[in-house]
């Protein structure tokens, strides 16, 4: 089973899923460093869901980014990704689905 959450604080589980996961989307990509997973985090800009197999291990994330114009508040997915190893397990399309209701 897996478990859609927010990741709200900054840690060394999350930290070591942006390494692993996001050379994944694209292998340009270099991982945000322990700083930067804590400013991801704290942006009142984006949210970050994660993607949690029963053991904890983070298998997908996904980027909710948020802006205001006058028409209101507006948001757009961004980043997902899950991992090679779980694909085809409907996990993307739960994260998308999480981000839909959140938005």
């Amino acid at each position: 089973m897996i478990r859609i959450y927010e990741a709200t604080e900054p840690s060394d589980l999350l930290a070591e899923a942006f390494a692993r996961l996001l050379p994944q989307l694209s292998e340009r990509m270099t991982a945000p460093d322990r700083e930067a997973v804590a400013r991801i985090v704290a942006s009142p800009a984006t949210r970050q869901l994660v993607a949690a197999a029963e053991d904890g291990r983070i298998v997908g994330l996904l980027s909710v980014a948020l802006y205001d114009v006058p028409s209101g508040r507006k948001a757009w997915i961004e980043d997902v990704v899950v991992d090679a190893a779980t694909r085809g397990r409907g996990i993307g399309e739960a994260l998308v689905r999480e981000a839909l209701a959140f938005a």
